[in-house]
């Protein structure tokens, strides 16, 4: 296991102090998780007097390890929503060092043993142990009732859950997807070259390979919000296919960065998703094409009340 001070981004050895931990798999840090965070804080409060030095963190499986091909974060991202929300300690497990354990070892080997957690939050369908053999009711018996179990948070009588956000992202619904992660859904991925055809269109974009993040996407046009050398800009990004100059193969992403001139080549570019524009389209012409990109840049300017 991993882990990692969130004050200064340092991997430490070993857990200094007692901890009051948040668990689960944490595929994204979304409203419901958010809600177990700031019962931890609660708890804390409480449990300060009885230990000293107590940490507050989050204990979560490795992305590179379990479910990497749907998380709705990279690992470095859910880093840095913890350390955002005044967490102390990340404690990151590969998946392969527990998935054998039984829910007693795991509680005693490593929650009580490695992590020295004092209590221990999740919500009411935390699962653990070889074969998810453990629940939540389990985890408070175990614990010797140093545990909450939270209710899951729902939103019109929907769950929110990492699998309903991703259902959203899908369907291309980015803002009520946003409302859920608490921010916007974004991509943070290296600028490559491509075939300079905005550039000779009169609209330069830049280009940037698809992850798995870009995967869970609906295609389609967005309005989305670029951070270039620190700064912010408005663009409009395509996701998919780019169906009227390539063969159909789903390639990169390409956006437009509204007032933007400089060289992004060989720059990371954080793209946040804001509003869906419209689906792809496969126009009979280049010119038809550039007509509807100034459309779309139009109406991403509305949307973002710019001139």
């Amino acid at each position: 296991m991993k882990f990692i001070n969130l004050k200064n981004g340092y991997e430490e050895s070993f857990v200094p102090s007692p901890t009051v931990l948040c668990i689960g798999s944490f595929d994204g840090v979304h409203l419901g998780h958010r809600q177990l965070v700031d019962a931890l804080f609660e708890r804390y409060e409480a449990l300060s007097v009885k230990h000293a030095g107590l940490l507050r963190g989050v204990w979560f499986f490795s992305s590179s390890s379990y479910k990497s091909a749907s998380d709705l974060y990279t690992l470095e991202e859910k880093l840095t929503a913890f350390a955002e929300l005044g967490l102390d300690l990340a404690i990151v497990a590969d998946f392969d060092e527990v998935k054998s354990l039984s829910p007693m070892e795991f509680v005693n080997d490593v929650l009580i043993g490695q992590c020295k957690c004092v209590h221990a939050l999740c919500g009411k369908d935390f699962r653990f142990g070889a074969m998810a053999s453990g629940d939540s009711e389990m985890l408070f018996r175990l614990m010797k009732g140093e545990a909450t179990v939270l209710p899951l948070l729902s939103d019109g009588g929907v769950i929110i859950s990492s699998t309903y956000i991703r259902v959203l992202l899908q369907k291309g619904d980015v803002e009520n997807a946003n409302k859920f992660l608490c921010k916007r859904y974004s991509i943070s991925e290296m600028v490559v070259h491509g075939k300079a055809l905005g550039r000779t269109l009169g609209l330069p974009t830049v280009n940037q390979l698809s992850t798995h993040k870009t995967f869970l996407l609906c295609d389609g046009i967005y309005a989305t919000v670029c951070t270039v050398d620190g700064e912010h800009y408005f663009g409009v990004t395509n996701c998919g296919t780019r169906p009227t100059v390539e063969d159909g193969a789903k390639s990169n992403i390409e956006t437009h960065i509204i007032n933007f001139n400089g060289d992004c080549y060989g720059k990371v570019i954080k793209v946040e998703f804001a509003h869906r524009l419209r689906n792809e389209m496969k126009f009979e012409s280049l010119d038809a094409l550039k007509a509807q990109i100034a459309l779309d840049v139009s109406e991403a300017k509305k949307y973002f009340e710019i001139e």
